[in-house]
């Protein structure tokens, strides 16, 4: 992709000139794709990890937290969209414009943002998150706006900016080493974490919601700083043809990245699925070990609180892990892919008994294949797909997933019928739960996470 003319480079973009001078070498192999070798050797002179890049991923993933889990809830009640009143279900289709922003951004800021660098397009969608988590906090919050269509312009630019941000920035940063890589994607669960355990820690002790929508408008500037401050650019940044002559290329890089695909569409798929574990007890004090019994009862808040302490530790893990695992065959790479859809699949077999001693176990195993195959295809896509067809690796890999989350989330109620009873033995979801959910589900496939209204019977 044509760049266009830049300043000269920086102290700390010589840095990486190592690594730049493999790019710039290629000639016309770029084109063919012949460049397998190239891109080993760069890796293997890696430079210093810049440990500061995981605040840009978690700046961003704070943003998405704040669109698809409990602020959501807090977001729709400032608004007075509560219950099953026709303004809930306006709502619920708006909220699901995060989805497809993301979904539509993977593939499309190849086109519409074709004139920009991945470098440009990176602050670009960081912008857009900035406003669309500006709205609620401002708009709502502040100004007490009970306008529902704030919710399709927040969630829609959200959507949009981490559609083109997760690509375009796993991307850009390759030069910098997969010290730096392995570091900074554990910034996606440490953003939902940041928000899902730490703050709602926080507004259990009276912390009002608003605030965390500030703290994440906040953190967003600074990491916007980081990343122009430390990404590579100009001659440090990565060169990568456009996406048509990628297309054209395709198999330079595509039938090998297949394994990949199908990995992260059945990863995809369970973490869009897994929230039918909200719908396994309508009460506020939940049976450990026997679903139908009345003993051994923990309190709804506390164990949902442990079970995201878990989703974080097997998600955070095991991205790192995955990028120091001795890969030394591709064919140990698609066995290690193949282990952890086994394991994410024996996790949603264990949701399935819906003893809840074991769940927190059960999304364990699931967040930690997920984990995974993260970590192992950021790396087998920066060692071993030509550099030249990075950006569309990315792109199509990340679209791929997008698709799996589609059905994961349309089979959520499915998977609620065919698996879960609650204590007193009821499967039907309208019975086992006092919640938004089958009504929401028949206007939309993407139902978002934890709109309920848990019942006090216990």
């Amino acid at each position: 992709m044509a760049t266009a003319d830049v300043d000269p480079p920086t102290e700390q973009q010589e840095d990486f000139s190592n690594v730049t001078s493999v790019v710039e070498s290629r000639g016309d192999d770029v084109e063919e794709g012949k460049v397998k070798g190239d891109n080993q050797q760069a890796m293997v002179a890696d430079p210093p990890p810049i440990r500061s890049m995981i605040l840009v991923m978690l700046c961003m993933f704070q943003g998405y937290a704040s669109m698809v889990g409990p602020l959501q809830s807090a977001f729709k009640h400032a608004l007075g969209a509560a219950g099953h009143s026709e303004k809930a279900h306006v709502f619920t289709q708006a909220a699901v414009c995060v989805h497809y922003g993301k979904l539509l951004a993977r593939l499309g800021h190849n086109v519409v943002l074709g004139f920009a660098t991945p470098w440009l397009r990176v602050l670009i969608s960081m912008a857009f998150m900035l406003v669309g988590v500006l709205v609620p906090p401002l708009v709502v919050f502040s100004l007490g706006s009970d306008w529902v269509g704030t919710v399709f312009i927040a969630y829609l630019l959200s959507g949009l900016g981490l559609g083109v941000f997760e690509v375009t920035f796993l991307s850009v940063i390759t030069p910098l080493g997969k010290s730096t890589k392995a570091w900074t994607i554990v910034g996606a669960p440490a953003g939902f974490a940041t928000i899902n355990i730490l703050g709602l820690m926080l507004t259990s002790f009276g912390v009002p919601v608003v605030w965390l929508y500030w703290y994440i408008v906040a953190c967003l500037p600074v990491g916007i700083y980081i990343f122009y401050l430390k990404a590579p650019r100009g001659q440090a940044e990565l060169k990568t043809v456009n996406f048509r002559s990628s297309l054209w290329s395709w198999r330079c890089w595509m039938p090998q990245m297949l394994p990949f695909f199908m990995a992260q569409f059945v990863s995809h798929f369970a973490m869009e699925n897994w929230p039918s574990i909200f719908y396994m007890f309508r009460a506020r004090m939940i049976p450990l070990f026997n679903p139908r019994g009345d003993d051994h009862l923990v309190n709804w808040d506390q164990f949902f609180a442990v079970t995201y302490v878990f989703i974080f530790l097997g998600d955070a893990i095991s991205r790192r892990v995955a990028f120091y695992l001795n890969c030394p065959t591709t064919s140990r790479i698609y066995l290690y892919l193949g282990a952890s859809v086994i394991g994410i699949i024996a996790g949603l077999a264990l949701e399935g008994t819906a003893i809840a001693a074991i769940i927190p176990f059960a999304i364990f195993l699931v967040f930690w294949g997920n984990g995974t195959i993260y970590g192992l295809t950021a790396k087998y896509i920066d060692m071993d797909i030509p550099s030249a067809h990075n950006l569309a690796s990315y792109s199509f890999w990340c679209f791929i997933g997008d698709l799996g989350a589609i059905l994961g989330g349309v089979l959520v109620e499915s998977t609620t019928n065919s698996f879960v009873s609650d204590t007193t033995g009821r499967t039907s979801v309208e019975t086992t739960c006092q919640i938004e959910f089958s009504v929401m589900r028949r206007h939309s496939p993407f139902m978002p996470v934890l709109q309920y209204e848990v019942d006090d019977e216990k």
